[in-house]
C-alpha cells in the first residue's frame, strides 16, 4: 500500500494455489461476484501481470507448486510489479534465478531508475553490483563501512572494505 515491493531469496510462493492466486494473494476482492471468486477474471489479469515481464510460459491456473524454483520466483516478481512499486528491494534474488531470470531483474532496476523510482539490492556479487548499481553502502557486522558513487568503483578497494583486510588473489 505504501509504494514498496521486495523480492527476497527464499521462496514467496504457496504451492498449492494457484499462480494467480499466489499473485493476487491477500487482494481478492477485485475478483469477487458475490461470494465467489471470478476465477477466469483473475486468471487473465494475472497473465498480463506475467505478460509485463514478458513470461508467457507460466499458466496462471496451475498450482505453483507445478513450476521449478526459478519460475516461482518470477511469479513472486510478477506479484511486486503488478502493484507498481516506488520503491524495490532486490535482496539476493539473483543468486536463485538462471541468466534469463537475472535480466529480467536487471531490465526492471533499469527501468525503475529510468521513471525516477528507487531500487535497493543487496548482493555479495560484486559484478552485477558493479554493473547494475549507481552507488554502493558497504555494510561489514551491520556497521556501514563506506558509501562509494560508481564513478569510484574499485574492485579491490570494495573487496577489502567488505571483509575488513587486505585480499589476495580471489581468497576473502
Amino acid at each position: 500500500k505504501e509504494g514498496i515491493g521486495i523480492i527476497v531469496q527464499e521462496s514467496g510462493t504457496i504451492s498449492n494455489i494457484t499462480v494467480a492466486e499466489n499473485i493476487f494473494l491477500g487482494n481478492y476482492g477485485r475478483f469477487m461476484k458475490g461470494l465467489a471468486v471470478n476465477r477466469k477474471a483473475m486468471y487473465e489479469e494475472a497473465g498480463k501481470a506475467l505478460e509485463l515481464l514478458g513470461i508467457t510460459n507460466i499458466n496462471p491456473a496451475l498450482p505453483a507448486g507445478h513450476y521449478d524454483m526459478q519460475q516461482r520466483k518470477l511469479i513472486e516478481i510478477a506479484k511486486i510489479m503488478y502493484n507498481k512499486p516506488q520503491l524495490l528491494i532486490v535482496d539476493e534474488t539473483t543468486t536463485a534465478l538462471s541468466q534469463h531470470g537475472r535480466e529480467i531483474v536487471y531490465d526492471i532496476m533499469h527501468k525503475m531508475a529510468q521513471d525516477n523510482k528507487s531500487v535497493v539490492i543487496i548482493s555479495h556479487d560484486l559484478s552485477e553490483v558493479m554493473e547494475h548499481c549507481d552507488a554502493l553502502t558497504i555494510l561489514r557486522d551491520g556497521v556501514i563501512i563506506d558509501n562509494i558513487d560508481r564513478e569510484n568503483f574499485e574492485p579491490d578497494d570494495i573487496k577489502r572494505k567488505m571483509v575488513g583486510r587486505e585480499i589476495k588473489g580471489d581468497f576473502y
